[in-house]
């Protein structure tokens, strides 16, 4: 029966740690009806804390842990949960980053959602490794961990001794997984059905927003990104831009990389795309149309870039999210 910490710590979603609480749960049930009561419960989970075992979430929301940060006690499986607001705190606390270390190396499997990547990589056992963490706090985390090879697109990750998934909601993915591999794919697919769970979540692409960065300071290169926002359709070549910065072509297009993180015309793709995501939430527009609107000519190239940047085709992406009600 593997041994399951749920660790509660300072601002981490509540849901977060109750739901794979319940998720678990619900699998151990399931797991002694398809046995016909001959398996013991499959997990066995406790919420963990530091030191005084009481902590807040992010909401307010007082969590009283069953056991504190023990040495005594090696569990089989961590997990990490989804933490809102400034990590700083966290990644410096050296009672929880210890204890984590400690568990992984002891042989315990450490697990994460979302910003918990962080405190898993704080202990360095991800360095050299594969990763992921939610698609909005990609650039912090390669930033703050360059040793670690982040996969920013994949829903979750599995090196064995550390598995992390995605955004908030993957805390669902990251239970069905631990359920096929430590029950079996049966029970997984069961507890899949039950709870209405989609298993085949596997990037985090589709649900990704255009990121565009403008607190840099170079108010020249900000005056081409409004430009660009507001005239994006239309056709942009390096000579006008740079033109429009007063700026020659060679400083542009650097001064442009440093400022935002893109080359102007990875950018000018990222304003397209993000244009394209919301005609297809938002109207019903054919692709064609979406394809023109964007500033696209050809449809057949339109649906390959789409579908390389979100990881859906263009009616895909429709179907999944224009219709929420």
């Amino acid at each position: 029966m593997p041994t399951v910490a749920l660790l509660a710590v300072q601002n981490c979603m509540y849901s977060s740690i109750t739901g794979p609480f319940d998720c678990l749960s619900v699998a151990s049930s399931l797991w002694q009806t398809m046995s016909g009561g001959a398996e013991p419960s499959l997990f066995s989970p406790t919420v963990v804390a530091p030191a005084g075992r009481i902590v807040t979430a992010f909401n307010g929301t007082i969590i009283l842990a069953d056991d504190c940060l023990r040495d005594d006690i090696v569990y089989d499986i961590v997990y990490v949960p989804v933490v809102f607001g400034e990590l700083s705190p966290l990644l410096a606390d050296a009672e929880t980053i210890g204890w984590l270390a400690r568990q992984g190396e002891r042989g315990a499997c450490l697990c994460s959602v979302c910003a918990g990547a962080f405190l898993i990589a704080q202990t360095g056992r991800l360095n050299g490794r594969k990763a992921t963490t939610h698609w909005n706090l990609a650039d912090s985390f390669a930033e703050r961990f360059p040793d670690v090879i982040l996969k920013r697109e994949k829903m979750l990750v599995d090196e064995g001794d550390c598995i992390t998934a995605g955004g908030v909601s993957a805390y669902l993915d990251l239970t069905l997984y631990l359920t096929a591999r430590f029950g079996s794919h049966e029970l997984a697919a069961m507890l899949s059905k039950l709870l209405l769970i989609d298993p085949s979540r596997r990037l985090q692409t589709p649900y990704q927003t255009g990121s565009f960065r403008k607190n840099h300071g170079d108010l020249e290169i900000l005056a081409v990104q409004e430009w660009l926002e507001a005239n994006f359709a239309g056709m942009v070549t390096i000579r006008d831009l740079a033109a429009r910065a007063g700026l020659g072509e060679r400083t542009f297009m650097r001064r442009f990389k440093r400022a935002t993180g893109d080359t102007p015309l990875l950018y000018l793709q990222q304003l397209r795309i993000e244009a394209a995501r919301k005609l297809f939430e938002s109207t019903a527009e054919t692709i064609e149309e979406v394809t023109r609107q964007t500033g696209y000519e050809d449809i057949s190239s339109f649906r390959k870039l789409f579908k390389r940047s979100t990881g859906l085709s263009p009616s895909a992406y429709r179907r999944k999210f224009s219709g929420f009600f």
